[in-house]
């Protein structure tokens, strides 16, 4: 089958967990014999349009770029470059027409265009959706405040627009918030529509299907299905143990304040470095603010910034560590990093948020903590320092998360019922 999948962004030029999932599921398809097509985005230095075929060992790639510098547009342009790209839009016939896909699997539509759904109905090819945030519901697409909350609700979009506008420096534009709420309100009534006319969803976790069920979506139309993984990627490490019985902390992942890195070093301030050791994977270049504020909370006996860190080196870092920690701040769906450490045999000690709850098994594969409570996180390090057989126990009970060669398997199932269903739909009449 021709498979196009479609996708915000994508490696090498972006290592996000979307963009992880959507270059192993390109991986595993053509592996099963699929020629797969990648569309995606990535601007580069943004001073001139570009876009055209890359070619990868195993699948094709379509790069599409504009001539867009985030660092210098204004906030409107912002806005609406996150959802409405006429030129992307442009980019994306051209590659359906080149392409040729029998079936067009959205990853995410975010810094694309809402009418690219439209585009594939236009061609009559099935298409499927594999819901990996909030964006279909939520402009900022994580569902947490600038201040560090939870959304308690939209409140018709001024809420929406308080979030937006919070890091804005304008004095002026903070006043007129509540002029911009049926900007969002708009705003979300096309991205649903887009979702909606794709018709069939997957998403990786209970919880985020039931936050999507609760706006409209429907259920029956919506599958639950965990991320797949490469285990070679990551076992073919064999864990390294110490002789002086340090516990070996790490954190893989993006250093943005709603990953509560910042809750997790301040839980290490002041605990014995002869007995525990964080260490940090990120990229400090990304948020750098919030890097220089981490690095200062960082106790520097105890915890190492390590920097960004390569897909390939993921497996050996997690060989040498005890337990992963997961400190996030706002609703975490799946995180790929998770299901790694589940690989590598790791426990994991995350946040009671979210979808969290649901790969993190409170007592048996790890423990849950009360998000953003630093003595509570203090604590929970302290308990695993004072009992050393219940790391032991907790690895003992970590289960192998679902191989990617099994997920593809599924994912092509929920294909074919996809291209059933399109043949058996009727045209409508306009």
């Amino acid at each position: 089958m021709r498979i196009a999948l479609v996708v915000h962004k994508f490696p090498p030029a972006s290592y996000g967990g979307t963009e992880t999932y959507t270059y192993n599921l390109a991986q595993g398809l053509a592996t099963r014999g699929h020629e797969v097509s990648v569309f995606y985005r990535d601007d580069g230095d943004g001073s001139a349009f570009r876009e055209g075929w890359q070619t990868t060992a195993a699948f094709k790639t379509w790069r599409v770029g504009r001539a867009f510098v985030t660092a210098t547009a204004d906030p409107a342009r912002l806005f609406f470059d996150t959802f409405l790209n006429r030129d992307v839009e442009a980019s994306f016939a051209r590659f359906l027409a080149e392409a040729r896909p029998e079936l067009v699997h959205f990853q995410h539509l975010m810094l694309l265009s809402v009418r690219l759904p439209m585009l594939v109905r236009q061609a009559g090819i099935p298409m499927l959706l594999t819901l990996h945030d909030y964006w279909f519901k939520c402009a900022n697409s994580q569902l947490v405040w600038p201040d560090e909350r939870i959304c308690r609700g939209k409140l018709a979009g001024i809420n929406c627009a308080r979030c937006a506008t919070a890091r804005v420096d304008s004095p002026l534009l903070k006043l007129f918030r509540p002029a911009f709420a049926p900007l969002f309100w708009w705003r979300d009534w096309l991205v649903r529509r887009a979702a909606l006319c794709i018709g069939r969803f997957i998403s990786p976790s209970q919880f985020l299907a039931d936050q999507y069920r609760a706006v409209g979506f429907p259920g029956d139309k919506l599958t639950v299905l965990e991320n797949g993984i490469d285990l070679d990627r990551i076992r073919s490490f064999p864990r390294q143990s110490v002789a002086d019985q340090i516990l070996r902390v790490t954190y893989l992942g993006s250093l943005a304040w709603q990953k509560g890195v910042h809750i997790l070093a301040a839980a290490l301030r002041g605990l014995p470095p002869a007995r525990i050791r964080l260490r940090i994977f990120g990229n400090p270049n990304v948020f750098p603010d919030y890097a220089a504020r981490l690095k200062d909370l960082c106790d520097p006996h105890n915890t190492v910034l390590e920097g960004p860190i390569p897909n390939s080196r993921v497996g050996q870092v997690l060989a040498e560590t005890d337990i992963l920690a997961v400190p996030s701040l706002w609703y975490e769906n799946s995180p790929v990093v998770i299901q790694e450490a589940h690989a590598a045999g790791t426990p994991v000690l995350a946040s009671r948020l979210g979808a969290l709850s649901e790969k993190v098994r409170d007592g048996v594969d790890g423990l849950l903590v009360s998000p953003g409570d630093v003595a509570a996180w203090r604590a929970a390090l302290q308990y695993l320092l004072d009992t050393p057989t219940e790391l032991e126990r907790l690895r003992a009970n970590v289960l192998l998360p679902l191989p990617l060669a099994e997920h593809v398997k599924f994912i092509e199932a929920l294909y074919t019922l996809a291209v059933e269903e399109r043949k058996n739909t009727k045209p409508t009449r306009r």
